[in-house]
């Protein structure tokens, strides 16, 4: 009869141990606004990306109205440094400010990554294949005017189980014929979490 009382209750407890620790599936989900702030954990996500290109623009916005410019200017945006001790993903900042040049109307976009593909796609319509009167060549690309950089610092500040993020994102207009930067301006994002303990 022991033995039979000992080997139900291993029996229970080996079962919730089971179900308690085991993995779990997600079963449900449903899509979201991409435009809403949701913090699930404290890495850098969507919306600080989102939030760091719409001030960026804005600025950049306001300084070409106050410059009396007669044509829209001719920007190529370098690759975002991450200064953080955090892996961010830079091309979909790179990505996010791109879009974000382009849907304002504004500037006039060169995309410095498709260079090399230009060049042999010239090279391509070039060799015979193409008919000549409709085949492209070198010599008609618009010249950049401004190189558009930028760069992400952060530091974190965490007590007990309070935590506080800074991020600092800081871009420049640089005017490629003087080197001269006609531009800067800098977004900055604080977040504050608390690590909440688990019971059972």
């Amino acid at each position: 009869m022991r033995r039979y009382v000992f080997a139900t209750v291993a029996l229970t407890m080996t079962l919730g141990l089971a179900a308690c620790g085991g993995p779990r599936a997600f079963t449900q989900g449903q899509y979201g606004d991409p435009e809403e702030i949701s913090m699930l954990d404290d890495k850098w996500n969507q919306n600080d990306m989102q939030l760091i290109a719409k001030k960026m623009i804005s600025s950049m916005e306001t300084w070409v109205a106050t410059q009396g410019m007669d044509q829209k200017p001719v920007v190529i945006p370098e690759m975002p440094r991450n200064r953080t001790t955090e892996h961010i993903d830079m091309t979909a900042l790179y990505d996010h400010v791109k879009t974000a040049l382009i849907q304002s109307g504004e500037f006039s976009f060169l995309d410095k990554a498709a260079r090399q593909e230009v060049a042999e796609e010239y090279e391509y319509q070039g060799s015979g294949y193409v008919d000549p009167d409709e085949a492209k060549g070198p010599g008609k690309q618009k010249a950049a005017e401004y190189f558009l950089g930028g760069t992400i610092t952060s530091t974190v500040q965490q007590v007990g189980k309070n935590k506080v993020i800074y991020y600092k994102a800081t871009f420049e207009l640089t005017d490629i014929s003087t080197t001269e930067i006609v531009w800067i301006d800098h977004k900055e994002i604080t977040k504050h979490f608390k690590k909440k303990s688990i019971g059972f």
